[in-house]
């Protein structure tokens, strides 16, 4: 379309015409400039001359003025033309300065293209052979060379890749690209973009780095990239790349070669030259796929930095030093879009003639998943029937999982096994019961799931508090099904602690309604709660014992496993109070009431303690006349209630009486 535009500025004008009113003073000066910068002395500033040195809108806004002298059909051409200037340029310029494209811009550009060309073919005649060729033999844009005309790039110097993405133009995920984009302006030196194989890390990381090279506000001098890439997935198989990096000495060596050439790459020490140069200059690193070379010596280096530069990892695995964006799966809806996206650009028919409820159904069975979206357009358009695809989809999953599931340690796997035996959520109480692990290990071992996306948290709300609750993701469980299952006799020992679990939690449920209000009654309210509620009998068991420092360790390992389970600070609270530590058994209570200040029986408890310790005899009536509003109430809560009132009567005389509760 630019040929086309300087083509009719040329038919339009005469050669002896001025060229600054011909062209315009602005559009001639810039021309001029171009011109001057690539010829120098020997550059002549004539209409023939200057027009190759337009870009797209200055050729536009050139031809404009002539437009009246254009044959008819032409002028209709251009006002189709015209409402889409704004976006044709901005495709131009992301084109002429290898910036990623967005997910409109084929399509824009494309349909703009054929709208004008049919109004008057033969003023399009570049126009005419690429519409043909595209039609012909799509194939034939991988032998362009693109020589479009540019001001000079003033961004800092980088070697960013030209983004996989650029088939369909990146889209969606603002949210993250912004938090991404925030993070690497904040004070973490090391920004993580963690998700499975495929989800999308590589893309959003590229995608914020163009961003930041346009930022006038980008605080750094260079972008620097190295892939540690080491697969490819195509329909068929998953290919290794030859020359691929394997190690963080690799790693360092290509790093150190793209700041200081082939020399650097040479360097005794290539991690510390990188060091060097990050200190020297203000540096962004970004260092993609590095799950596959995760080290003690990658630790070290990302430990090092020197202020100024910072560091962005893409991984399917977290380091546990960093600044973690995790990425979700797409929507329903953005999924659609690159599904139909691929289909059109790449003219796969069975796929762009379905029907809503057909593509709705593949959308959803492919989770949200990028690579799985592109692979399945892939296989369709080899010829594949999109519905063995979805079915037989062990390859995709041993390409997005196989290196995940290689890293976790033993304990971690064994949660997953848990898991998948009994799915659904599960607290972290529950997890630690089925696995026997303490308190400690269940968290470590979470944590470790949690940086590889096997694993989601959500929080889970109750009557009295928010507790978070842990499941397989779509993607993790589908792999572990199929790869990993679990073994019978592993299934029949999760499946046996869980009726366990479960027969002991009916059991403590059974005395909390028989008699909610004695102290030593737990108050269970689901089955997240079984088991640390099996931990806070033990307690009280070990207090009876007279082992009461045992009771207390037992109460902190409950505290740790269910910090929003109000029992958890509550009995510490009531041991504490047999301990006759007032101080401690208060700081105990008052927590376990922000946790549940709904709850009447906490209520009459801890006012009990209030008033029959003298420590508040006003709040605690006040806790008392609560816990009466808030459900029906045995003749306790009122004795307690009066007797408040003869303590507040008496505490304006003369120390407080201390008072056995009325049972």
């Amino acid at each position: 379309m630019e040929e086309d535009l300087r083509n009719a500025i040329l038919g339009a004008h005469e050669e002896g015409e001025d060229p600054r009113v011909a062209l315009g003073v602005d559009s001639y000066d810039r021309a001029a400039i171009r011109i001057t910068r690539e010829m120098g002395a020997k550059a002549q500033l004539s209409i023939a001359s200057l027009v190759p040195y337009l870009d797209f809108a200055e050729s536009y806004e050139v031809l404009s003025k002539k437009k009246k002298e254009l044959p008819e059909q032409a002028q209709e051409s251009l006002r189709i033309f015209a409402p889409y200037l704004g976006q044709l340029t901005q495709v131009r310029n992301r084109v002429a300065h290898t910036r990623p494209m967005e997910i409109d811009d084929l399509a824009v550009v494309h349909d703009v293209a054929r709208n004008a060309f049919s109004v008057a073919s033969s003023f399009w005649v570049h126009l005419s052979g690429t519409l043909s060729k595209l039609q012909t033999d799509p194939a034939y844009v991988l032998g362009l060379t693109i020589n479009l005309v540019t001001d000079p790039d003033t961004a800092p110097q980088h070697n960013l890749p030209a983004p996989d993405f650029d088939e369909t133009g990146f889209f969606g995920r603002r949210a993250e690209l912004d938090r991404i984009k925030k993070a690497i302006k904040g004070a973490y030196p090391v920004v993580s973009i963690l998700g499975d194989g495929g989800i999308g890390k590589t893309s959003i990381a590229l995608k914020a780095a163009y961003e930041l090279l346009d930022d006038p506000k980008n605080p750094f001098e260079a972008l620097v990239w190295v892939t540690a890439k080491a697969t490819m997935l195509t329909v068929n198989e998953i290919q290794r790349i030859s020359g691929a990096i394997e190690n963080s000495l690799g790693l360092f060596a290509s790093a150190a070669e793209q700041l200081g050439g082939a020399e650097a790459k040479r360097a005794a020490d290539p991690a510390a030259e990188v060091l060097s140069y990050l200190e020297h200059f203000k540096v962004l690193l970004i260092l993609d796929n590095m799950e596959t070379v995760l080290d003690q010596r990658l630790r070290d280096f990302l430990l090092d930095l020197p202020m100024g530069s910072k560091v962005i990892i893409t991984s399917r695995i977290g380091l546990g030093i960093e600044n973690p964006v995790s990425l979700k799966p797409l929507s329903n809806d953005d999924s659609t879009r690159l599904l139909l996206k691929l289909a059109r650009v790449r003219n796969v028919d069975a796929l762009q003639g379905l029907r809503p409820h057909s593509l709705n159904g593949m959308v959803q069975a492919m989770k949200g998943h990028p690579a799985y979206i592109r692979w399945f357009v892939a296989g369709v358009q080899s010829g594949l029937r999109p519905e063995d695809l979805l079915r037989e989809n062990d390859l995709l999953l041993d390409f997005c999982m196989s290196n995940v599931y290689g890293h976790l340690s033993e304990s971690a796997r064994s949660v997953l096994r848990s898991m998948q035996v009994l799915p659904g959520r599960r607290s972290q109480a529950e997890l630690a019961f089925l696995n026997e692990y303490s308190a400690g290990e269940i968290q470590t071992s979470l944590l470790e799931l949690m940086s590889t996306n096997f694993i989601q948290m959500q929080g889970t709300s109750t009557d009295q508090a928010t507790e978070s609750t842990y499941q397989l993701a779509d993607f993790g469980k589908q792999y572990l099904d199929k790869r990993h299952s679990v073994g019978s006799l592993q299934r029949v020992m999760y499946e046996g602690r869980s009726r366990e679990l479960s027969d002991l939690g009916m059991r403590l449920q059974a005395e909390s309604t028989a008699s909610p209000y004695d102290p030593r009654t737990l108050d269970v309210q689901g089955p997240g709660h079984f088991s640390t509620a099996r931990l806070l009998r033990d307690a009280l068991r070990s207090y009876d014992r007279g082992e009461a420092d045992e009771a207390l360790l037992i109460c902190h390992e409950a505290q740790m496993l269910s910090p929003g389970y109000h029992e958890s600070w509550r009995i510490e609270a009531y041991i504490q109070t047999g301990l006759r530590d007032v101080s401690s058994a208060r700081a105990a209570y008052e927590r376990a009431n922000e946790i549940a200040p709904e709850s009447a029986t906490l209520c009459y408890l801890y006012g009990s303690f209030l008033v029959n310790e003298g420590v508040d005899p006003g709040l605690g009536l006040k806790l008392l006349q609560s816990a009466a509003k808030l459900a029906q109430v045995p003749p306790a809560v009122a004795n307690e209630i009066a007797w408040a009132h003869i303590q507040l009567v008496i505490s304006t005389r003369q120390s407080p009486v201390h008072h056995t509760p009325l049972r």
